[in-house]
């Protein structure tokens, strides 16, 4: 593991393998991180089936989301630089910041994800995508997940889980979904 700096945005990146995942976090003025609890499980069985991966934090102050959305970019751009495929993963601010940075992934997954949050707004991508949305979110309504569902273009698959917005509880169950998922499209699992 490797803690480094990508044009001034802090990064963890494990090198496993040569296809690679990038998680964003949630929203940094509510405490996201790249150590947000369900970032460091989703990392950790990634890892375990050979991805590298990398996790980052939004540079300071907050830009309202469109200054995130560069950090990410950043980062994305230097994975792509480093791995054939890369992946993109989202959690709630993070999964609206992931979808404007979609063009640069080869697999999405979008947790929790929101139309708008601040001044960025959910983009819509024909890349492979899985929705994850949690039945009893207090922050995305389940039928507004479903209602977001059916807007983003194919290819698409929805999960649904039953917890709330934080995932408690489930992390090895989502975990181990968005695995299975990069794997199915990335096409390089054992």
């Amino acid at each position: 593991m490797a803690e480094l700096s990508i044009d001034g945005v802090s990064c963890t990146y494990d090198i496993r393998g040569e296809n690679a995942v990038m998680l964003c976090p949630p929203h940094p003025e509510m405490g996201g991180s790249r150590y947000d609890v369900r970032l460091e499980r989703i990392a950790g069985e990634l890892k375990k089936a050979g991805y590298s991966t990398l996790r980052f934090d939004y540079l300071r102050p907050f830009r309202d989301g469109l200054g995130e959305i560069e950090d990410a970019k950043k980062c994305i751009l230097y994975l792509k630089a480093r791995h054939e495929l890369v992946g993109l993963v989202g959690y709630s601010f993070g999964s609206v910041v992931s979808s404007n940075i979609s063009e640069y992934c080869d697999v999405l997954v979008l947790i929790s994800p929101m139309r708008k949050i601040n001044r960025i707004e959910l983009k819509n991508t024909d890349v492979p995508k899985l929705i994850i949305s949690a039945k009893k979110d207090q922050f995305v309504p389940f039928e507004e997940s479903k209602e977001i569902f059916s807007w983003l273009n194919p290819p698409k698959e929805f999960f649904e889980v039953d917890t709330d917005h934080f995932y408690f509880g489930k992390f090895d169950v989502i975990s181990k979904k968005i695995r299975e998922f990069v794997e199915s499209v990335l096409r390089c699992g054992d």
